[in-house]
């Protein structure tokens, strides 16, 4: 894609396809939940690496905007005519200007944990987190990435999931990272007001990096937008409570989905 080759996972078959887009510091398999439950109803569910992320390269500069070609570009080249898109934190971000450029190809559009630009002083968190990349304390970064990705509960009841997490991005290229955390800081959501599709926005209620007051605002600015919030989680509430990720899904898709 656009000079770089990208990691995804693919359940096939003939049903509606569902494009899953991972945030800063996540992968593919963050998804896997959510893979296998949208297959098991029927979907054509995909996940990928974004470029710089997991198994996909790193080559040309790395933003929002490309992160967004990449993934209109797989659809193509996988053959897919129509998706539903699923991202999560930044990956929303990426998610609405895939699903701007998709136009009518785009049938559905659910954002987990999602804004639709960051808070003023949040860059200065990014180039934070990209300055300590560099020198050589990432453990510092995924760190504060599983302490706000998981809520305390969480953390106190799946002491495993914490565990990987913060394994999971200790084990990131310092520099790739960097650049990730720098592109994402730059990032924004292009035009809520254009979508055709319908949208979901929703969040952990114990998100503090974007509480469900973001997923409301997101849904407020799209024609046809909805909120909800998944109890008890935080920011990867995906992977902390995957039951209920996995209902407001399928209960979305399954009101939007294409005959």
């Amino acid at each position: 894609m656009r000079g770089a080759e990208l990691a995804y996972e693919d359940s096939g078959g003939g049903g509606p396809a569902v494009l899953l887009i991972h945030g800063l510091g996540g992968s593919l398999y963050g998804w896997r939940a959510q893979v296998r439950a949208l297959a098991a109803g029927g979907y054509r569910a995909i996940a990928h690496d974004q470029r710089g992320a997991g198994l996909s390269e790193a080559a040309g500069v790395l933003s929002v905007e490309g992160w967004a070609e990449d993934a209109v570009a797989l659809l193509d080249a996988l053959g897919v005519e129509r998706a539903a898109l699923v991202g999560h934190s930044m990956g929303c971000m990426v998610a609405e200007r895939a699903a701007l450029a998709l136009g009518e190809r785009c049938w559905a559009l659910a954002l987990c944990g999602g804004r639709a630009e960051w808070p003023e002083k949040a860059g200065e968190v990014f180039e934070q987190r990209a300055a300590l990349a560099r020198a050589g304390r990432l453990d510092e970064v995924a760190e504060a990435v599983a302490h706000g990705g998981i809520s305390e509960r969480g953390r106190e009841e799946q002491p495993a999931l914490w565990g990987l997490m913060v394994a999971s991005v200790a084990a990131k290229d310092p520099e790739v990272h960097a650049e990730s955390a720098l592109a994402t800081g730059r990032g924004s959501m292009a035009d809520l007001a254009a979508l055709a599709c319908p949208v979901l926005a929703f969040a952990g209620s114990e998100d503090a990096v974007t509480p469900p007051e973001a997923a409301e605002e997101i849904a407020a600015a799209a024609p046809a937008g909805e909120a909800a919030v998944v109890e008890g989680a935080a920011h990867w509430c995906m992977l902390e409570s995957p039951e209920r990720v996995n209902g407001l899904l399928a209960e979305f898709l399954k009101r939007h989905r294409p005959a």
